[in-house]
């Protein structure tokens, strides 16, 4: 994996500032594995491409998490802390097809992409997102032998699909498995690298844009000049401005 500089990485943030999550995703992979062509990187199964990602936010950030979740039942804010260690499984290099059978339903299948994604934007809900992934990875859909539409298919048949997906390819379906201290409620939460790690590089990308402009303005220097200092030699410079 490629490490990717400050400047680099405060471009791949200005380039994704409003594109949706799937494409943000790519703008990372290129960054962190620039000899690797595009259509590499959107062929990779989604648990491949999160399982680079969990490597590239490792890199930048650590292997710690920290965040928070409301408690569904009591409401309570809870604080989430965990291992990258804890949410790694594996992403899938076998990209199908796949077949299996369901009664007397028989499917075909492959796991899903990031071209499978990049249509869709942010504000997709999940039964919409599952439903046009279904409709783009199962290559045969058959009953008794006939070709049957995705919109024939019953409840349990979607449900099977969709668990058969996320069984080829465990890395895309990651849970974290919470206990409210408050009320002792246990939920889980879906927890996406994507949308986590682009939270963290926004955060990140506002606090080095005001250190920039505080050292700018004290000693008039370019962006790029500032950038090129280490993080301890930018903290010096700021700490000086401040005595």
């Amino acid at each position: 994996m490629h490490a990717i500089s400050a400047e680099e990485l405060l471009r791949i943030w200005e380039l994704g500032q409003f594109r949706p999550l799937p494409h943000r995703a790519l703008l990372l992979l290129a960054g962190g594995w620039p000899s690797t062509s595009r259509e590499e990187l959107e062929q990779m199964s989604i648990g491949e491409r999160d399982a680079h990602l969990l490597e590239l936010r490792e890199n930048l950030f650590g292997p710690q998490y920290a965040g928070l979740a409301e408690c569904p039942s009591c409401q309570s804010n809870i604080e989430i802390d965990f291992d990258s260690a804890a949410i790694k499984s594996f992403g899938s290099k076998q990209y199908g097809p796949f077949s299996f059978a369901l009664g007397d339903f028989e499917f075909v299948y492959r796991v899903p992409n990031s071209t499978d994604l990049l249509p869709l934007n942010n504000s997709s809900d999940l039964e919409e997102l599952k439903m046009s992934i279904l409709g783009k990875c199962l290559l045969e859909r058959r009953f008794k032998g006939a070709e049957v539409l995705l919109s024939d298919l019953p409840s349990e048949a979607i449900d099977a699909c969709t668990a058969e997906l996320a069984k080829r390819d465990p890395q895309a379906d990651v849970s974290l498995s919470l206990v409210c201290p408050d009320c002792n409620h246990r939920w889980e939460v879906i927890f996406d690298i994507v949308t986590f790690v682009w939270q963290e590089i926004s955060v990140w990308a506002g606090r080095l844009l005001r250190q920039i402009h505080t050292i700018a303005s004290g000693y008039g220097w370019t962006e790029p000049e500032i950038l090129a200092l280490s993080p301890l030699r930018r903290q010096a410079y700021l700490e000086m401005l401040r005595a």
